[in-house]
C-alpha cells in the first residue's frame, strides 16, 4: 500500500461546494421551529400509521401475506415453491419491521436535535434586552 491508501488516489479532504444552497450563513441558522414540529408530528403519525394493522402494514403483511405450499398444490414443485415463499415472506416482514424501527429511531435523532437547537437558542438569549 502506497502513501495514498489502498485506492492508490491521493485524498484531498472533504471539500464542500461554495454554490451549495444553505453553505454560506451570515446571520446563523435560521430554524423555523412551526415547520419543524409539524414535520416531527406528520412523521410520528406516519410511524404510527405504519405500525397498524390497516392495508399496508407490516402486522397486515405478516398475517394476510404468506403464500404458503398449501396456496400453490400438492405436487412436489408446489411444494418447494411454498417453502420459497415461506421464506421470502419472512425476509420481507423482517426488513419491513427493520425499516419501521429505523424510521423510529430517525424521528429520535430529528426530536434530540430539535430539543438541542431550542436548548441553544434558549441559552443564547441570557443576558440580551428583550
Amino acid at each position: 500500500m502506497g502513501e495514498n491508501g489502498a485506492s492508490g488516489f491521493p485524498y484531498d479532504g472533504f471539500h464542500l461546494n461554495k454554490d451549495w444552497p444553505g453553505v454560506d450563513v451570515k446571520d446563523g441558522v435560521d430554524v423555523h421551529h412551526p415547520t419543524v414540529t409539524n414535520l416531527l408530528k406528520a412523521l410520528e403519525e406516519d410511524v404510527a400509521r405504519l405500525k397498524g394493522f390497516n392495508a399496508g402494514t407490516v402486522s397486515h403483511l405478516r398475517v394476510y401475506g404468506p403464500v404458503t405450499a398449501r396456496h400453490v398444490g400438492e405436487w412436489d414443485a408446489a411444494q418447494q415453491l411454498g417453502a420459497v415463499f415461506t421464506r421470502g415472506h419472512t425476509a420481507l416482514t423482517g426488513s419491513y419491521e427493520k425499516l419501521i424501527a429505523q424510521y423510529e429511531a430517525a424521528i429520535t435523532v430529528i426530536k434530540t436535535s430539535f430539543d438541542n437547537i431550542l436548548k441553544a437558542e434558549k441559552a443564547s438569549d441570557v443576558g440580551r434586552d428583550a
